[in-house]
């Protein structure tokens, strides 16, 4: 466990057990009691261990509202102990708590700033269920908590069975329903409430009876526009929650709730075999795609999805490969298919790590890359669209496949060697779909569509970090066009896209660095690793102004920009330093040189100590301390170019 991996779980959505943590505290709390300076240097250098490293950035983690009590405070005090044992430590090494002490404290308070809203809502949901509570009792004489989840899920079925034609009132009651099977089981005393609601007769009805004949917004009528159908997965999700309560291993009971879909299913397969009636079968697939994915997103167990992948795998996700082959050039066929894939392809709770005796991973992970290389090889044959066509048509689609395709890269779930060991394909067929459609968009649509942008540059990220071969065997066009890329997106203004930027730099450079190291070694062992990094060698040294505008970006940033995501920037800062010295030391003069006189010697000064006790490698421990070193650095040139004397910090851009 590292400090980012520490920093996501004081905002961490999920349950963390926290028993594992005692050894942790424990050093902390002897450091305290008995400081022996030699063992405290010792138990110190911890903190290298638990220091970012593999290209992690506190900026990357986003704080959820769902909170775990008793972790965050388990968190927290180890943090406190970490920080009370600073006094007793006596080593010249630096310990870094400066630098990530505040940055907990920032996740910590941001997470429940972020939370806010959430509890507000359900702060006040739960007020109104004590309003309706003490009106009922005051006017129909209800004073049982049973009765009154009886009224009010008969109310919901009531409204669900004979006010379908009003998309209002379904909507309405669709999120009263979705707040009552998520937010009640927050806490152990309202989960209570969550098992008697799934005894109440009309919760049972709706489990067993979730047809259009019983609830006519599920229909496929034309009296229902496609748009209607998006509620179907706001019904699915809270139903398949309740499902959920007591589902437990039961597979008879997961497919007898399973069964008016497979009928539904059963009926497009027969449809397609035949002279078939596009509109209907298209119509059934889009609900049967938005009632998928409300079914996916509420299992979140590795049992209960393994029985729904059963279900689909291979009949049924046939059918929606076919959908995507016939339909690719309307969106509202395709979003909620892609979306569905996307949502399958997402190790949430670990849910997708299948038994090691299953091929289930790999056999989802083929789907995927059919479902993508076919969308994507059909979406490019609609040659140049509008502007106000290319994102409903084509960039949205993208996106999806985009996001689907890095959550099964990081998922952890697939072996990737595999593939090229067995000689299937479908793995370079994915990387290959993923690069024909990118050269088909424009830069400024990855930056400007952000979905897209928060799509793209986090799959980049996952590929150059673990598929730096296919990287340097990509044409040099495309390399330009990725480099490009990312040099654009170092400035984003959002945070997901620069730090992704900055991870995706760093990854290349480290593995450019990492070959120029090892240049001398002929060994039999690093021959083909040598083969590829010398294709990556050569493009920079016949394109060395990427790498050095990269830099020159970077500076910029640290110097003269509000850097938000400072640590993200220093990582790939220190390789490129590394590897263009020459050019480092002519922006170092340029900058120093446009100051007065009297300036000069402070600023020599500051990049000097920049650079004081970074060697010449990229191991964590001088990562560290070259971040360390930013830190201070950013803090000082802030205040030398503040001071009076300074010219106007605008009229220094290195890019200029």
């Amino acid at each position: 466990m590292h400090f980012c991996t520490l920093h996501s779980l004081l905002g961490c959505s999920r349950q963390f057990p926290t028993r594992g943590l005692g050894f942790l505290n424990g050093p902390f709390t002897a450091l305290k009691s008995q400081p022996c300076t030699k063992d405290l240097g010792l138990a110190l250098s911890f903190l290298f261990w638990i220091s970012p490293e593999g290209g992690g950035s506190p900026c990357k983690y986003h704080a959820h509202w769902e909170f775990a009590p008793n972790s965050v405070h388990y968190l927290l005090t180890l943090w406190q102990r970490m920080v009370a044992s600073v006094p007793f430590v006596k080593t010249a090494e630096p310990h870094l708590l400066d630098t990530y002490a505040p940055e907990i404290t920032k996740a910590y308070i941001t997470s429940r700033l972020d939370c806010v809203p959430v509890v507000i809502r359900c702060t006040v949901s739960y007020c109104y269920y004590k309003v309706v509570y003490a009106r009922m009792s005051e006017v129909l004489g209800i004073t049982d908590d049973n009765h009154v989840l009886e009224t009010f899920m008969t109310k919901i079925v009531t409204n669900l069975k004979y006010r379908g034609r009003c998309e209002s009132v379904i909507l309405r009651t669709l999120q009263f329903l979705n707040d009552l099977s998520a937010a009640i089981s927050l806490t152990p005393a309202t989960y209570s409430l969550l098992k008697k609601l799934v005894k109440i007769e009309a919760v049972k009805f709706m489990l067993q009876n979730h047809t259009s004949k019983h609830f006519p917004f599920l229909g496929i009528s034309d009296n229902y526009s496609l748009s209607d159908l998006r509620c179907r997965t706001m019904f699915y999700t809270a139903l398949t929650r309740l499902l959920m309560v007591d589902l437990g291993e039961d597979e008879d009971e997961f497919e007898n709730f399973m069964l008016p879909l497979t009928v539904s299913f059963e009926s497009v397969t027969q449809i397609f075999n035949s002279s078939f009636e596009q509109e209907e079968a298209k119509r059934m697939l889009i609900g049967l795609a938005r009632d998928l994915r409300g079914i996916a997103f509420a299992l979140n167990t590795k049992t209960s999805y393994t029985m729904l992948f059963d279900w689909i795998y291979p009949a049924y996700i046939s059918v929606l490969q076919r959908a995507i082959e016939l339909w690719y050039q309307e969106p509202a066929c395709t979003t909620p298919i892609l979306k569905l894939m996307a949502e399958f392809m997402q190790n949430r709770s670990q849910r997708l790590n299948f038994d090691v005796s299953s091929p289930n991973g790999i056999l989802l992970f083929r789907e995927a890359s059919k479902m993508i290389c076919t969308y994507g090889n059909q979406i490019l044959s609609l040659g140049t669209l509008s502007k106000d066509q290319v994102y409903p048509l084509k960039l949205k689609g993208i996106s999806i496949c985009y996001s689907a395709l890095k959550s099964a890269l990081c998922g952890n779930y697939v072996s990737f060697g595999v593939f090229k060991l067995y000689g299937d394909n479908h793995f370079d067929n994915v990387l290959q779909a993923f690069v024909k459609m990118l050269l088909s968009v424009s830069h400024s649509d990855l930056l400007q569509y952000r979905k897209l942008s928060q799509s793209y540059y986090p799959l980049l990220e996952c590929v150059t970090q673990d598929h730096m071969s296919f990287i340097t065997s990509l044409e040099p066009r495309v390399l330009i066009y990725i480099l490009t890329s990312i040099s654009e997106g170092l400035t984003a203004i959002d945070t997901i896209v620069s730090s992704s930027c900055c991870a995706s730099l760093d990854y290349i450079v480290t593995y450019l660095f990492k070959h120029i190291a090892k240049e001398g070694k002929k060994t039999l062992r690093c021959r083909e690793i040598s083969q590829d990094g010398q294709r990556l060698f050569n493009f920079m040294q016949q394109n060395p102004e990427v790498l050095q505008q990269m830099m020159s970006i970077l500076m910029n940033t640290i110097i003269f920009e509000d850097c938000r995501n400072q640590w993200s920037v220093s990582r790939p800062l220190l390789g490129l330093i590394l590897l263009n010295e020459k050019y480092f030391s002519e922006l170092r003069a340029t900058l120093i040189n446009s100051q007065p006189d009297s300036k000069r010697e402070v600023l020599d000064q500051c990049f000097r100590n920049l650079m004081e006790g970074v060697e010449q490698n990229l191991l964590v421990k001088n990562r560290d301390r070259f971040t360390q070193n930013m830190s201070v650095f950013r803090r000082d040139m802030a205040e030398a170019l503040r001071n009076e004397g300074a010219s106007d910090p605008g009229s220094l851009d290195m890019m200029s």
